[in-house]
């Protein structure tokens, strides 16, 4: 009879620590509902309604995107393809050899010295009106201003020849 009566209690025991566990996820899934009741309410409030306002739905096609798995996959793989090797790039430099970099920076140089050839050309444009015509004129008037001066160069000179003689 003792032998019956100390069966009973571990099973007593296991339902014990099985309604323990209940209470326990009980408790924690109530816990868990006044959190998401708070979110849902902080969700409805005026702060994130006026955000979402703010910020419209993204564009008819980036939501198929995020529908089809595949089309973005796709959409992933293409701008990859064009940030590994962008428009205009004729060789990536990861794949270029040491004769082809040489090449390459003898084309940069010789681009840069035309450039700079240019930029001095254009210099030589400063301080003249947008005008073309009015351009014209004041080169035109600098050109008489030159002559005159090589004249009086010239006239100064011979004075200093004759002065010698």
């Amino acid at each position: 009879m003792t032998t019956s009566l100390a069966k009973p209690k571990p099973i007593n025991g296991e339902a014990d620590q099985q309604l323990q566990r209940v209470e326990t996820l009980h408790q924690q899934l109530k816990a868990e509902h006044a959190r998401a009741q708070e979110l849902l309410a902080r969700l409805k409030g005026e702060e994130y309604q006026a955000a979402a306002a703010r910020n419209p739905p993204p564009p008819p096609k980036a939501q198929d995107w995020v529908r089809d798995p595949k089309a973005l996959d796709k959409k992933v793989a293409e701008f990859r393809k064009k940030l590994e090797k962008p428009a205009g790039v004729k060789n990536n430099a990861l794949d270029m050899g040491l004769p082809e970099l040489k090449a390459e920076e003898r084309e940069i140089r010789d681009l840069e010295a035309r450039v700079s050839g240019l930029e001095g050309r254009v210099r030589g444009f400063e301080g003249l009106p947008p005008d073309k015509e009015l351009a014209l004129l004041e080169v035109e008037k600098m050109r008489k201003e030159l002559e005159a001066l090589a004249r009086r160069r010239d006239a100064m000179f011979e004075g200093l020849v004759e002065g010698e003689k």
